[in-house]
C-alpha cells in the first residue's frame, strides 16, 4: 500500500487574469485604493523548528530571541494565494529536468528500449567546442575468472556470495573495480572464444588479431553459482576493440545535460553524485577518455550511460506535464500582487512581511534526528496523475499530466511522528525544535491594493474564512512539525474584502469556490482521522514494491479515513445569479477576442495597406487598430523611401552615361538632366559638371597671350596641352626659352602629380610620350 506525509493540489486548468494587471503602479494610486497593515498572530500548533542560518541545528534568533523570518510567512501564504486565486504555476515553481530511469522489470518502459543489438560503445572525450563519443561499435565480454587468468590474480571470487556485500554501495561501483586491478594496463590483444546467448565471449591472447581495452562496470549484486541449480548474477566485464578508422559523433548539448543529471552531477545532498561519474568526471576533465554504451538514432546519438543496460532519459521534461495556459505571458493576480521579473518587465511587489518576532517562546525541546528523505519527481506512481492500476502513465507517455502543487497536509494533535531510523547517516537531519504553544507576532503591511487583490490576501490567511484549517511553516513538516494558526487584527472588513474577490475571480472562473484545486487545498490544512492509505508517513523501501502492484498515490480526499472539507461561498444567491451573467458576457468577450485574434493573425500575414485599412474599420477601437495605423504609415514611409532611392539610382545611372557625351550634346543633356531631376541628390554633381564644362569651354575660346599665366591656372593635363597647343600655334611656329621653361615646368609638375597618385596611370603615360615627342622634341 502506498502512503506518503504529502499529497497535491491539482492544477487548475484555466488561470485568472486581472484585467487591471496592466494598470498596477506604486505611484499613482488605484481610484479604490487599499494600503495599510495586518497584524498577525502565530500560535505553534505543534512543535515548530526554523534552521538558523549561522546556527543549524538551532530555531532561528537574533540575539537570543526567537523569530520567525518574514520570507517564510511570505513563502506559505504566497503558495495557497496562487491556488485560490487560480494563478501559473511558472516554471520558477519547479526544476524542469528531464528524468532518467533503469527499472530492469518494467519490459514496456525500459526493457524495450534497451535491446542488446541497437546498444554500441565508445569513448566519450571533450573537446573545445563540446563532447564527442568514439563510436567502437559492439562490445565484446571477457569472464571475471579470465581476468584471473589474465592477471593471476583473485579477482573474481570478489564478486561471488559471502564474499560481495549487497547493502555496500562503494563495492557495487565500477570504481571499486578498478581500485582492486591497481592500475593495471587494460588493453591488449584478444580472440573470440565463445557464444553465452547473445554475447560474444572473448580470452586475453598476445597474438590475438583484435586489439581492445577491458571496462569495468558495477555490480547490482553478489554472483551466485549453487551446485545443483542455475548460476545468476554478472560475472562478465567488457571490452572495447579499436580499429583504424573509429568514427567520432558529436554529442548534442541538451543530451550531454541529461546525461549529467541522470547521475546527479555536482550534487552534494542525497541523492549525491554518482560515485563512477565523479570518478570519471576528473579524468574526462583531465583530457582523458571515457567509457561509455549508446544508442544511435540515424547518424546521432540517441542517449547514453555509463554501464551497459545505463539510465535511460524520458522522453518529456516535468514542464510537458504543465498546462500550456500556465505559461501564458499575461500576468495572474500572484505576479501583480506579490511582484515579478521576467524578460521584458518587471514589478516590486505590494505587499511586505516584517519578521515574526517569539513572544512567548513556551520552551525548547531536545535534539531531535529524523529522516526526512523523500521520492524524487521521477517516481511517477506519485508524481504523475495516475488514473488506473491498469496501465501507469510516465514521462514517456503524451499528453502526461503532473501531480499538482505538492503540500503537506497536517497532522491531528499536536505529537509529531518519530519515523524509524535508516542507518544511513547521509540523510539524517538534526535539529532543536521549540514546543507547541509559541507564540509570535509580526505585520503584514501592503500599498495600493485594489478591495479585489486585498480580498484574495485575506483568503489566503483565513482560508477564505474557513475554520479548523491550519498553516505550515518551517522544517519537518512531514512528520507534523510545524502546524500553526494564524490570527489577524485589521482595521479592514475581511468579509467584505473577501466578497469583492470572490466576485471577480467568478466572473472568469465558474463553480470557484468548489473547484478541486480548492477542496484539497483545504482538506489537507484541517486536521484528519489518517488511516489506512492515509497514513501521513512512507517507508522508502516500499515504494519499489508499491511501483510493481501498479499502486499511486491518490488525491488526499478520496483517501481512507478523510472528511473533504469545502469552501463556503460569501456571496449570496442573487450575487451568484448575476455572476452567471457576468460569465456569460465574459465568454463571449473571450469569442470575440479570440475572432480578432485569428483576423489580426491574417492581417499581420498579409502585410498590405489594404488589409490593414479593412482590419481598422472592422475594429476601429481595438488596440492593434493603433498597430495597424503605424504600419500603414510605416509600409507608406519604406515605399516612398524605396520610390526616391531608385529614382537616385537611375538619375546617378544617365548623369554617368551625359558625362561621358562628347562637347557637342553635353551641355545640353546636362542642363535637361538638372531640370528633370531638380528633386534629387544627384543634381548638384550635374550642375558642377555644367559649370566646369561652361569654364572650360569658356577657357578654350579665348587667345592665350601669356603661356605662364594660363599654365599656373590649369591642373589639367588635357585642358593644359590644348592651351600649349593654340598658344604654340597662335605664335606660329617654335616656342622662345622662355615658353620652353613654362612648358617643361608644367609638363614635369603634372605628370609627376599623376605618377604619385597613382591614378590615371595610362593617360600619364599617354601625354608624357605625347609631350616628349610633340612639345620636347619638336619645340624644345
Amino acid at each position: 500500500m502506498l502512503t506518503a506525509p504529502f499529497n497535491f493540489v491539482p492544477l487548475n486548468d484555466r488561470v485568472f487574469f486581472p484585467e487591471w494587471a496592466e494598470l498596477v503602479s506604486h505611484d499613482i494610486p488605484f481610484k479604490e485604493s487599499c494600503s495599510g497593515e495586518i497584524e498577525v498572530t502565530i500560535t505553534a500548533k505543534s512543535p515548530i523548528f526554523v534552521r538558523d542560518h549561522d546556527n543549524p541545528e538551532c530555531f532561528c534568533q537574533y540575539d537570543g530571541t526567537y523569530y520567525i523570518p518574514g520570507s517564510s510567512v511570505k513563502g506559505e501564504i504566497r503558495s495557497i494565494f496562487e491556488i485560490l486565486t487560480f494563478s501559473k504555476m511558472g516554471l520558477d515553481s519547479f526544476d524542469d529536468n528531464t528524468y532518467a530511469v533503469r527499472d530492469l522489470h518494467n519490459k514496456k518502459l525500459y526493457m524495450s528500449q534497451m535491446n542488446p543489438e541497437d546498444i554500441c560503445c565508445g569513448w566519450l572525450k571533450k573537446k573545445e567546442d563540446g563532447y564527442v563519443i568514439e563510436d567502437c561499435g559492439k562490445p565484446g565480454r571477457i569472464s571475471h575468472s579470465e581476468i584471473d587468468r589474465m592477471f593471476g590474480i583473485d579477482f573474481s571470487t570478489k564478486f561471488k556470495s559471502g564474499n560481495f556485500k549487497n547493502n555496500d554501495q562503494k563495492m557495487k561501483t565500477a570504481y571499486h573495480k578498478y581500485e582492486l586491478l591497481d592500475r593495471k594496463e587494460l588493453s591488449g590483444h584478444f580472440r573470440y572464444s565463445h557464444k553465452d546467448v547473445n554475447r560474444s565471449v572473448y580470452v586475453y591472447n598476445p597474438q590475438g588479431s583484435l586489439k581492445g581495452t577491458i571496462v569495468l562496470t558495477g555490480q547490482s549484486s553478489a554472483r551466485k553459482e549453487p551446485e545443483n541449480a542455475k548460476a545468476s548474477g554478472k560475472h562478465y566485464e567488457f571490452i572495447f576493440f579499436s580499429s583504424e578508422n573509429i568514427e567520432e559523433i558529436v554529442v548534442e548539448k541538451d543530451l550531454m545535460e541529461k546525461f549529467k543529471f541522470a547521475y546527479f552531477d555536482g550534487r552534494e545532498t542525497e541523492p549525491k553524485e554518482s560515485k563512477d561519474w565523479g570518478y570519471w568526471k576528473q579524468k574526462l576533465e583531465a583530457g582523458e577518455k571515457v567509457p561509455v554504451f549508446f544508442q544511435k538514432q540515424g547518424s546521432k546519438i540517441k542517449h547514453f550511460g555509463l554501464s551497459y543496460l545505463y539510465k535511460l532519459p524520458y522522453s518529456y521534461s516535468i514542464k510537458d506535464g504543465v498546462p500550456a495556459i500556465h505559461f501564458d505571458k499575461r500576468h495572474d493576480m500572484t505576479e501583480v500582487v506579490f511582484g515579478y521579473v521576467d524578460e521584458q518587465d518587471a514589478l516590486k511587489g505590494r505587499v511586505q512581511f516584517s519578521h515574526f518576532k517569539c513572544v512567548s517562546p513556551n520552551g525548547e525541546l531536545p535534539l531531535k534526528i529524523v529522516t526526512l528523505g523523500t521520492p524524487r519527481a521521477s517516481y511517477y506512481p506519485i508524481y504523475i496523475r495516475q488514473k488506473s492500476r491498469d496501465n501507469y502513465v510516465t514521462y514517456m507517455d503524451d499528453n502526461f499530466e503532473i501531480a499538482g502543487r505538492k503540500r503537506y497536509p497536517v497532522h491531528k494533535g499536536s505529537k509529531p511522528e518519530n519515523p524509524k531510523d535508516t542507518g544511513n547517516e547521509n540523510v539524517l537531519t538534526k535539529f532543536k525544535p521549540l514546543k507547541e504553544g509559541a507564540v509570535f507576532k509580526g505585520k503584514i503591511r501592503f500599498h495600493n491594493l485594489r478591495p479585489e487583490e486585498l480580498g484574495a490576501l485575506f483568503s489566503s490567511l483565513t482560508f477564505h474564512g474557513t475554520s479548523g484549517c491550519y498553516h505550515s511553516l518551517g522544517l519537518a513538516k512531514p512528520l507534523g512539525y510545524g502546524k500553526v494558526e494564524m490570527k489577524l487584527r485589521s482595521s479592514f472588513d475581511q468579509e467584505s474584502y473577501m466578497k469583492r474577490f470572490e466576485f471577480a475571480i467568478g466572473k472568469q472562473i465558474s463553480n470557484w469556490h468548489s473547484s478541486p484545486s480548492i477542496t484539497e487545498l483545504l482538506t489537507m490544512a484541517s486536521e484528519q482521522n489518517n488511516r489506512g492509505n492515509s497514513t501521513l508517513k512512507y517507508t522508502l523501501e516500499d515504494f519499489a514494491k508499491c511501483k510493481n502492484s501498479n499502486d499511486f498515490l491518490k488525491l488526499y480526499s478520496k483517501l481512507d479515513g478523510i472528511e473533504p472539507v469545502h469552501l463556503k461561498s460569501l456571496l449570496n444567491e442573487e450575487e451568484h445569479l448575476s455572476l452567471e451573467e457576468l460569465r456569460k458576457e465574459f465568454e463571449q468577450a473571450k469569442k470575440d477576442r479570440k475572432i480578432l485574434e485569428e483576423a489580426w493573425h491574417r492581417t499581420k500575414c498579409s502585410d498590405t495597406i489594404d488589409s490593414y485599412n479593412v482590419f481598422i474599420e472592422k475594429y476601429p477601437n481595438s488596440s492593434e487598430a493603433e498597430i495597424a495605423r503605424k504600419r500603414i504609415e510605416k509600409i507608406t514611409k519604406d515605399r516612398e523611401e524605396a520610390k526616391q532611392k531608385e529614382r537616385i539610382e537611375e538619375a546617378e545611372s544617365k548623369l554617368n552615361k551625359i558625362i561621358k557625351l562628347d562637347s557637342k550634346l553635353k551641355k545640353q543633356a546636362l542642363e535637361d538632366f538638372i531640370e528633370r531631376y531638380a528633386d534629387t541628390p544627384i543634381v548638384e554633381r550635374a550642375k558642377k559638371e555644367l559649370e566646369a564644362f561652361n569654364s572650360t569651354d569658356k577657357q578654350k575660346s579665348f587667345d592665350i597671350d601669356d603661356l605662364s599665366s594660363a599654365l599656373a591656372k590649369c591642373d589639367d593635363l588635357s585642358y593644359g596641352f590644348n592651351i600649349i597647343k593654340k598658344y604654340l600655334s597662335n605664335k606660329g611656329g617654335r616656342p622662345d626659352d622662355i615658353d620652353r621653361k613654362h612648358i617643361r615646368k608644367f609638363y614635369e609638375e603634372n605628370v609627376q602629380k599623376l605618377t604619385n597618385k597613382k591614378k590615371r596611370a595610362r593617360e600619364s603615360k599617354k601625354y608624357k610620350n605625347w609631350i616628349d615627342k610633340a612639345v620636347i622634341d619638336k619645340y624644345i
